[in-house]
């Protein structure tokens, strides 16, 4: 049985549970600690994905990414906060260690409040829309999900299984980068960038990005362009309507996962999760297949940029962290969800599978500092971590220079 610590005082219920299974003596990650998302298994620990429904239920055996993380040499030491079953985008239990009147993001925030109060060195989640991302942003953190199929998703519970990804939020991006290739575990190293990079900047042509947002992706063209590399400015078409096809996948294929719940087993579900479910009774099949034909259309779209480039840099976010008590955003001139705005930059690359690493933006002012979105060819992931360390080399030499 895991040993019981001294656990030290949290202060922004970043936690479900804290215990702690030391990790193998040695290996590439020893000396450093890490929390799980309470909806990935850790054997004879909480597994509730969030719902009071599963208060309860404890693991049985461990998903396969902590049992490769324990392998490597790196401690547990407990299971993080999630909004109920992933449904949401703000997991409003737990507070922001950086910003408090802001929302920490979620779904994974959790594990993305563990890391940023300084509680653990790196943290895994779930990323089915930007729920490793969209944390990770708020709280000035590093994140990545990895090109879909990588890193199993067994031992995790599900949301949407097509689009779910076993993830990372880091303290910066060399724990990043070490922890991230154990987990994707085929024994390859990050690989170093090409001297000059192809890079393409998202221009925000449908004007969803906050003002201070686009003028900051501007000055990373510059200063790219700058540090020698072979910069475009290119648009993503119909960046809402991947959100609204998106939206339509996770609920008809959530649906499915809790179609056996009695309704009294449904009501006792997370509020997120249950209200969800109860829009999913609402979708028509032809809503349905529409979905996935945008979702097909944008993945086609996306992987013809990698033709021509090495890299796409989003911003995470459309706008800064909104508050903890806001329940809708102003977004290109209309009001919308949180959940919707979060997820809105962030979901394309679960419908497409792309590998992403997400960096807080050298060049920004803002606290925490505006979340980097590095998106890369399918199976780049290696390549993908020696672009991100030579994008924020070149970015803070830009923002000091």
């Amino acid at each position: 049985m895991p040993r019981k610590p001294d656990p030290h005082p949290d202060l922004h219920n970043a936690f479900v549970e804290q215990a702690e299974i030391a990790g193998a003596p040695y290996g590439p990650l020893n000396g450093l600690t890490f929390a799980v998302k309470d909806n990935i298994a850790v054997k004879d620990h909480m597994f509730t994905a969030g719902h009071p429904l599963f208060a309860d239920r404890r693991a049985s055996e461990s998903a396969p990414a902590v049992a490769a993380l324990l392998a490597a040499g790196a401690k547990f030491i407990g299971m993080a906060q999630t909004d109920a079953g992933g449904f949401g985008a703000s997991t409003p239990q737990t507070v922001n260690p950086v910003t408090p009147d802001r929302i920490v993001g979620g779904s994974s925030g959790g594990s993305a409040a563990a890391v940023a109060a300084g509680y653990c060195d790196f943290a895994l989640g779930t990323d089915t829309g930007g729920s490793v991302r969209i944390p990770a942003a708020c709280t000035g953190l590093y994140g990545y999900k990895p090109t879909y199929g990588r890193v199993s998703n067994d031992g995790v519970f599900p949301l949407t299984p097509q689009l779910d990804h076993v993830g990372i939020i880091a303290a910066d991006l060399e724990v990043l980068e070490r922890s991230g290739t154990v987990l994707i575990g085929d024994g390859k190293q990050a690989e170093s960038a090409p001297a000059t990079l192809r890079i393409a900047v998202e221009i925000d042509r449908a004007g969803l990005f906050d003002p201070a947002i686009s003028d900051e992706l501007n000055g990373i063209a510059d200063a790219l362009s700058a540090a020698g590399h072979d910069v475009d400015r290119l648009p993503v078409p119909g960046r809402e309507n991947i959100a609204d096809a998106h939206g339509v996948i996770v609920l008809s294929e959530a649906a499915a996962i809790y179609a056996e719940l009695t309704e009294d087993e449904r009501n006792n579900l997370g509020k997120a999760a249950a209200s969800a479910l109860r829009h999913a009774k609402n979708l028509h099949a032809e809503e349905i297949t529409a979905a996935w034909e945008w979702a097909r259309a944008a993945d086609g779209r996306l992987q013809k940029v990698f033709e021509n480039h090495d890299i796409l840099i989003s911003p995470t976010l459309p706008i800064a962290p909104p508050p903890v008590d806001a329940r809708r955003i102003q977004l290109g001139g209309d009001q919308c969800p949180v959940v919707v705005a979060m997820t809105l930059l962030t979901c394309l690359a679960n419908l497409t599978g792309n590998p992403v690493v997400g960096l807080p933006n050298p060049l920004s002012s803002a606290l925490p500092k505006t979340g980097l979105q590095l998106l890369g060819a399918m199976q780049s992931d290696e390549t993908l971590f020696g672009i991100a360390a030579r994008i924020e080399a070149d970015l803070t030499a830009g923002a000091t220079a």
